[in-house]
């Protein structure tokens, strides 16, 4: 039911969440806050919109059954991510940036007809396919 493509649609729009919202969990609840979620609050908080926006826009892309447990299932990642985890949403600011990154390329990728991009992120191993070794060279 799921393909790589909508995991990778779940844990941006959960870790996204979890991005954009830990400083007011954490500023309320006392909780440890990493520098830039103290010092540079704007750099986590666009980060984490950014992927949200592209877990949203995919599940929409995706239709509806499909889209609206993207959507639960991320908004439960994000509620044991933050809840749960605390300083794991520190971790935040290297997953929702990766989560986006391959999410944007194999979902552009197939829609402008880069299938190849698409087909590796959805099935890693065709990358490590080797071509047939051939007989090796022998001199006459």
């Amino acid at each position: 039911m799921f393909d790589n493509l909508s995991y990778l649609a779940m844990m941006a729009f959960g870790f996204g969440l979890s991005l954009a919202t830990y400083r007011l969990f954490a500023m309320r609840n006392n909780w440890p806050m990493g520098a830039f979620h103290a010092d540079l609050p704007a750099v986590p908080i666009m980060l984490g919109l950014v992927s949200l926006v592209a877990g949203i826009l995919y599940a929409a892309a995706v239709g509806d059954v499909r889209g609206w447990m993207i959507v639960g299932f991320g908004f439960l990642l994000w509620m044991v991510w933050t809840s749960l985890l605390r300083v794991g949403s520190q971790l935040s600011l290297f997953l929702a940036p990766m989560a986006t990154g391959l999410l944007l390329v194999g979902w552009l990728g197939s829609l402008f007809g880069y299938d190849r991009a698409a087909s590796i992120i959805e099935n890693p191993r065709e990358l490590l396919r080797r071509p047939a070794v051939e007989q090796p060279f022998t001199r006459p």
